[in-house]
């Protein structure tokens, strides 16, 4: 959906390249660039939350792919899993969240969110990379 979603399309598409979308950790350069690019006039309302959630789930699935470990959990099944996540209230930040058993939670979905806010101090390669080497 991130790039192929032509009736309600990812926010300036144009400035994502689908052929560097590749799966793998050094692809989401590329997502930190193009977050970059739309730096100048953030998206708002119905664009933010789609590049929150196809970002998110395109960081998510990179992450999947890397390490086997990580699963798809709801904030609700989050919540079942964990006392902390459960003191949150449901947010598009915790729409979606990877598990990786016990008490091992990754926030993709929050991280674009938080890279929308700060800027590359909080680049999604970054954030992978640092979770995928433990």
């Amino acid at each position: 959906m991130l790039t192929q979603d032509t009736e309600n399309p990812t926010y300036r598409l144009n400035n994502l390249e689908p052929e560097k979308l590749d799966f793998s950790l050094e692809s989401l350069k590329h997502i930190d660039d193009y977050l970059e690019s739309i730096s100048d006039k953030p998206p708002e309302e119905n664009d933010y939350l789609r590049v929150v959630l196809r970002v998110g789930a395109y960081v998510g699935e990179v992450m999947r792919k890397q390490k086997a470990n990580y699963h798809w959990v709801s904030h609700e099944e989050a919540s079942k899993l964990s006392d902390l996540v459960a003191e949150w209230e449901p947010s598009i930040a915790t729409a979606g969240i990877l598990w990786a058993g016990k008490d091992s939670f990754s926030f993709p979905l929050g991280k674009v969110c938080k890279y929308l806010e700060n800027g590359r101090e909080d680049s999604l390669y970054f954030f992978a990379k640092v979770l995928l080497e433990k």
